[in-house]
């Protein structure tokens, strides 16, 4: 999910082939690779933006694609990459309850998000794309792979999409030498190995601001929903209309494709369903959100202890 909270300082040590670092746009973001100790560190950056665009290239929605082509066809005997993307994302969808949910694009492409006029769906044509959202109508035989949509049913990847690629950026990044490494996809996606990370959480109505509360995190991935500037680009769907609970969400966790999965759901859950589905998960994050003149800080427990967690004065931080 598109987001702008998360800003992530790394000093890679110098190894072998020194540090290396380079942004490009790959699946509509500035995707930062950082790389140390490396023999040919140009050689790992290549590697690690390679992995970033086959991933794009399997789930873009802008412009053809393997999941384009399944979505118009209705069925289709898919990647493993693909594959893989899917039956996370189906788990994850179970596992919260549907709020998140990969069946999203008919309500995501009416309200505007992909590319058109964003506008407010009315009742009648947000209950009619309702009823072709939805885990149900989507059937997938994992040992053949073989998919298959229900009449209307398309599907949106682009919640776990991200974080698949940084996982398999990061892999491509060790497979070419790397002793430390980052992947960061615009700040909504990030994982890094080999040396400690400060993660600074900007400030979700005004990423110019200050921000709100610095952690650390080492050997791990996270991504985070929320602080975008298109209000209601989030969608519930359960309900069509936009999630509105939390300013912004970020989970850390074992895997950036859990961590990307995780989010978006926790931020359409709010506070309390979503620091529970996390602990359910074996991941842990926080919640941001107002209380009256209040900036809150809600955090999953023992959070703050484990990651270093530090706030800027003003923000009250809860367990």
């Amino acid at each position: 999910m598109p987001a702008a909270a998360l800003l992530a300082l790394l000093a890679l040590g110098a190894g072998p082939g020194g540090a290396a670092r380079e942004v490009r746009l790959v699946m509509g973001a500035a995707a930062e690779v950082r790389a140390a100790g490396a023999a040919d560190p140009a050689a790992a950056l290549d590697a690690a933006f390679a992995a970033l665009q086959r991933v794009d290239d399997r789930t873009a929605l802008w412009r053809p694609s393997e999941l384009t082509t399944l979505n118009h066809a209705g069925r289709a005997r898919v990647s493993p990459a693909l594959a893989a993307m899917l039956w996370h994302a189906l788990d994850v969808s179970h596992a919260s309850g549907g709020a998140f949910d990969p069946t999203l694009e008919p309500l995501v492409r009416a309200a505007g998000h992909l590319g058109g006029r964003p506008r407010r769906l009315g009742r009648c044509e947000r209950a009619r794309l309702l009823a072709t959202v939805g885990t149900a109508h989507v059937h997938l035989d994992p040992a053949t792979r073989e998919v298959r949509l229900d009449p209307g049913t398309r599907l949106d990847l682009r919640g776990i999409a991200k974080g698949y690629a940084v996982d398999l950026a990061l892999e491509a990044l060790r497979g070419a030498g790397a002793s430390a490494g980052l992947v960061d996809l615009g700040g909504s996606s990030l994982g890094v190995f080999g040396g400690p990370t400060t993660v600074a959480v900007r400030d979700p109505d005004d990423p110019a601001r200050p921000p709100w509360a610095t952690f650390e995190m080492e050997g791990a991935a996270l991504a985070s929903s929320g602080g975008d500037p298109r209000p209601g680009y989030i969608l519930d769907p359960r309900t069509g209309l936009p999630a509105r609970r939390v300013l912004a969400a970020t989970v850390v966790a074992r895997s950036a494709m859990e961590a990307d999965a995780l989010s978006p759901a926790v931020y359409v859950l709010g506070a309390d369903e979503g620091l529970a589905l996390l602990s359910r998960r074996g991941a842990a994050g926080f919640v941001l959100l107002r209380e009256g003149d209040r900036a809150v800080l809600r955090a999953s427990p023992r959070f703050a202890e484990a990651h270093a967690l530090r706030c800027a004065p003003g923000v009250t931080v809860e367990p």
